[in-house]
């Protein structure tokens, strides 16, 4: 259980990271300038109106679960070594 929540952890971190790098890419620069916007992060990055609020949600979910996926393979991956 330890491990899932520690998996769960970085992967919300490396979105949150991966949004800030979103942002200061040239990606998004003029819809978050010419439009209010909220930034998905990435994998699905996208520039979504921010009264979009279920869209926004549903696809931060599904990046988190990306990230979650690929970390644990990795843990898994080194673990093996």
């Amino acid at each position: 259980m330890k491990k899932f929540f520690i998996i769960l952890g970085v992967s919300v971190g490396v979105w949150i990271l991966s949004g800030i790098l979103q942002a200061f890419t040239g990606f998004s620069d003029y819809f978050t300038v010419t439009q209010k916007c909220s930034l998905t992060g990435y994998p699905i990055a996208q520039c979504i109106s921010s009264n979009n609020q279920t869209k926004i949600a549903l696809i931060s979910v599904i990046n988190i679960l990306f990230w979650f996926w690929v970390i644990h393979l990795l843990w898994k991956w080194f673990q093996k070594r």
